[in-house]
């Protein structure tokens, strides 16, 4: 995308990434099917952040959950259940911004 990442406090140009949304797991945080979610690559996420990560070889979008030292993602939505990785986990970005396009 033709943007600042400075503009949503992402001060290293070459960690920002966007993805496009697909699905409804996120809509209790106000992220819908077709958004772009602008990302920071290096960043070390904290409880409830929203993160793109990588969990046993699949990537998703979902909230930063830790408690007693395990980690998971939550879905916004509770048709969805809790994804608690049996292998891995890796965190790929947190989420700086959204943008929504009124018109297609």
């Amino acid at each position: 995308l033709p943007i600042d990442p400075a503009s949503f406090g992402i001060s290293e140009r070459s960690n920002a990434f966007a993805v496009r949304v697909s699905g409804d797991s996120m809509i209790g945080r106000h992220i819908f099917d077709g958004d772009i979610v602008l990302l920071e690559h290096g960043t070390t996420p904290r409880k409830g952040d929203i993160v793109a990560a990588l969990i046993d070889n699949e990537s998703t979008l979902k909230t930063m959950v830790r408690k007693n030292g395990n980690a998971w993602l939550h879905a916004e939505n509770p048709l969805y259940p809790d994804l608690i990785p049996a292998n891995d986990l890796i965190i790929q970005g947190v989420a700086r911004a959204v943008i929504r396009f009124l018109r297609v």
